[in-house]
């Protein structure tokens, strides 16, 4: 009886640790914890008193730069930024003072450059960015080779080799020249290895949540097949329901799906109050839910409080765009063209969505409302009402481009709706006629082509259509579209 019970002892005060340098406690794995969810107070508390239990526990060097990281990457802070940088500098010497014979040595430098790397992108720091992700390559890769079955190294190298296979074919001589290599399947079956060794109880456990936040966003980005979405779903369903990032993408995954009412529920509900940081693109994406079921005050209002708090640079843009077409579904035009004007005016344009917004400000053309209608319905989920106005809509009036707009929103309501023969007509038409147009619809009509042919095993036309989308020029969503066709054919190929 005294050994199970000093065995049940053991097992709950167990700490993974390098010598008296690092030791993943109780205490750094609930701190773990609070920082994946954002709680940021209490996971300072925590690292505090574990520096007073622990003062040389280089671990917690390692969970305050992430703390700093998320902070800089969420907020999208460049002051911040700037201040962090110091502190990440001294901290990163402490950990390079371990041991080469310790198996976080590598990890916890490896992750400390890709984290960095990730802010300098936000910022603009490309070169800087590359160099540190090349080094954390390298470092895990090394780690590897020395500990091969020290789980938590695959969580990172995971994404690093997702990354690696979304980089263009034509800047593959350079991941020779740098001998980086990897794929998307190979990066996704590392980090489901991390997620299958997170059974909760086990010394792993404290990574579950990152494990799969990270495959979350692959598999909803990447995968044409929901079904592993839906399994993910599940796990997302029992984690604690205080981890705001977990809701962020659920939420994501409720909107990206159709699910609106679900999405507005979701975000309607997150956890709140003094001890999370504030995640304002949460209120961009309630601003979102509200357009797409036509209530354009409640957006509107929703814009708002994301403008007024948010001091990052992405998304900025849009939601000026997204106020315009708030006030153009309420026939207020002069509105939306004051909106467009703050379009050209805030913001940057380095993300999809921005650079889409600038174009349609600059270009002055005002967008058919019944064709907005259709869209936002369609992005909602709500494809009966979407089809309704498609149907009864005049359309004489229609540019070229709005005629391909049309037919694009048909194949995508019959492809949801799930009449795939009715789909592949209407993609294919769109494909046909919108094959010079600057517009994204033709590109998505073929990736979706790609990959309703891939998902009936008919794999040369999946190809086909797939090689159709890269070869396309287009301007809206390149990198998003071409990176999906890109990774699709990585993958037949390995079928």
């Amino acid at each position: 009886m005294k050994k199970l019970i000093f065995f049940v002892v053991a097992v709950f005060f167990v700490q993974i640790s390098d010598g008296q340098q690092v030791q993943v406690d109780s205490l750094c794995r609930q701190a773990y914890g609070e920082i994946m969810s954002l709680r940021f107070v209490p996971a300072r508390k925590m690292l505090q008193a574990e520096k007073q239990l622990h003062p040389e526990n280089v671990y917690v060097d390692y969970l305050e730069n992430y703390m700093d990281f998320l902070r800089v990457f969420i907020g999208e802070n460049q002051p911040l930024f700037k201040q962090f940088d110091d502190s990440f500098d001294i901290r990163y010497d402490h950990i390079k003072q371990l041991q080469d014979s310790s198996r976080y040595k590598g990890l916890l430098l490896a992750n400390m450059n890709l984290q960095w790397a990730f802010a300098r992108l936000k910022f603009g720091q490309y070169f800087s960015a590359a160099w540190e992700i090349n080094r954390a390559y390298r470092l895990l890769k090394q780690n590897i080779e020395s500990f091969p079955q020290f789980v938590p190294d695959y969580i990172t190298m995971g994404v690093l080799h997702v990354m690696i296979g979304l980089v263009p074919d034509k800047y593959n001589w350079m991941l020779k020249i740098i001998s980086m290599e990897g794929s998307v399947e190979q990066g996704k079956k590392e980090i489901y290895r991390v997620l299958d060794n997170t059974p909760k109880n086990s010394p792993m456990a404290y990574l579950h949540d990152e494990a799969l936040f990270y495959l979350g966003f692959i598999e909803l980005n990447l995968s044409p097949d929901r079904k592993a979405l839906d399994k993910l779903l599940v796990y997302l369903n029992q984690t604690d329901s205080r981890n705001l990032l977990i809701d962020f993408l659920k939420a994501d995954i409720y909107m990206r799906y159709g699910q609106n009412d679900l999405a507005l529920k979701q975000l309607n509900t997150v956890p709140q109050g003094p001890d999370y940081f504030p995640f304002y693109y949460l209120r961009f994406l309630k601003g979102e839910c509200y357009l797409r079921k036509l209530k354009p005050d409640s957006a509107t209002l929703s814009y708002n409080d994301f403008l007024e708090h948010f001091e990052g640079l992405n998304y900025i843009k849009d939601a000026w765009r997204k106020k315009a077409w708030a006030a153009l579904l309420q026939n207020k035009k002069d509105v939306y063209f004051m909106m467009m004007d703050s379009v050209k005016a805030y913001g940057t344009a380095d993300v999809g969505a921005d650079k889409e917004a600038l174009m349609e400000a600059h270009s002055g053309i005002l967008p058919d409302i019944n064709l907005l209608r259709v869209r936002l319905l369609f992005d909602g989920g709500y494809y009966s009402r979407a089809k309704f106005i498609l149907d009864t809509m005049s359309t004489g009036h229609l540019t070229k481009d709005a005629r391909i707009e049309r037919i694009y929103r048909y194949a995508r309501i019959a492809h949801r709706q799930e009449n795939i023969p009715l789909a592949k007509k209407e993609y294919y038409r769109t494909l046909v006629i919108g094959n010079r147009s600057p517009r994204y619809f033709a590109a998505n009509a073929a990736l979706k082509l790609g990959e309703i042919y891939e998902s009936e095993d008919s794999l040369t036309l999946a190809k086909t259509f797939y090689e159709k989308c890269l070869d396309l020029d287009f301007d809206e969503y390149k990198n998003s579209i071409r990176g999906k066709a890109k990774e699709a054919l990585a993958r037949i190929q390995e079928k």
